[in-house]
C-alpha cells in the first residue's frame, strides 16, 4: 500500500510543475497581446498581417476557434496571402479577457515560430504605428544606416480595444 503512495505523490510533483509552466505560457501569452508595443509583435512572429475576419466556426471536438480571414496588408512575412484560416483555442479569448472577433472586424494576426497565433481587434492608430516601424526595418540602402526597432516612438495605444 505504501508504494502506491509513494507513486501517487511522485506523479502529483511531477504534474504540478508541468501545469504550472502551462498556466505561465498562457498567462504570458494574454499579457503580450494585451500590452506589446509593435517591436515586440515583429520582433514574436514570423508573420504578421492585418485582415478583415470574413467567418468564425466552433470546432467543438478540439474547442477551437477557426477564423476565416482576408488579408488586407502584410506587416512581416510572406506577400502571396490573401487568405488565412486560423485555429485559436476558444478558451484563449475568455482566459486573456481578449474580445472574440465577429465577422467583418479588422484585426491584427501573427504567428510565431512555434504554431501560436494571436488574433487581436486592429485599430488604425495602432496601424499606422506597424507600417512605421515596418520601414524602418526594412533594408536601407548602403548610405543611410537601418534605425533600430526600439526606436519607434512609445505612446500608449495598444491595437485593441475591450
Amino acid at each position: 500500500m505504501r508504494g502506491k503512495r509513494t507513486i501517487a505523490a511522485m506523479r502529483l510533483r511531477l504534474l504540478v510543475p508541468a501545469m504550472l509552466v502551462v498556466v505561465a505560457t498562457a498567462a504570458d501569452a494574454c499579457r503580450f497581446a494585451q500590452d506589446a508595443p509593435p517591436a515586440q509583435w515583429f520582433e514574436w512572429s514570423n508573420a504578421l498581417f492585418a485582415a478583415d475576419v470574413t467567418g468564425i466556426e466552433l470546432e467543438g471536438q478540439k474547442s477551437l476557434d477557426v477564423i476565416s480571414v482576408r488579408v488586407t496588408e502584410t506587416f512581416k512575412g510572406p506577400e502571396a496571402a490573401a487568405a488565412a484560416t486560423l485555429r485559436v483555442p476558444s478558451r484563449m479569448w475568455s482566459s486573456c479577457y481578449l474580445e472574440r472577433p465577429a465577422v467583418g472586424t479588422h484585426v491584427l494576426v501573427a504567428l510565431n515560430p512555434n504554431g501560436d497565433t494571436l488574433v487581436v481587434p486592429l485599430t488604425q492608430g495602432y496601424g499606422e504605428r506597424l507600417r512605421q516601424l515596418r520601414s524602418k526595418q526594412q533594408p536601407a540602402s548602403p548610405a543611410a544606416p537601418a534605425q533600430p526597432a526600439s526606436a519607434a516612438p512609445q505612446t500608449g495605444e495598444k491595437p485593441f480595444h475591450y
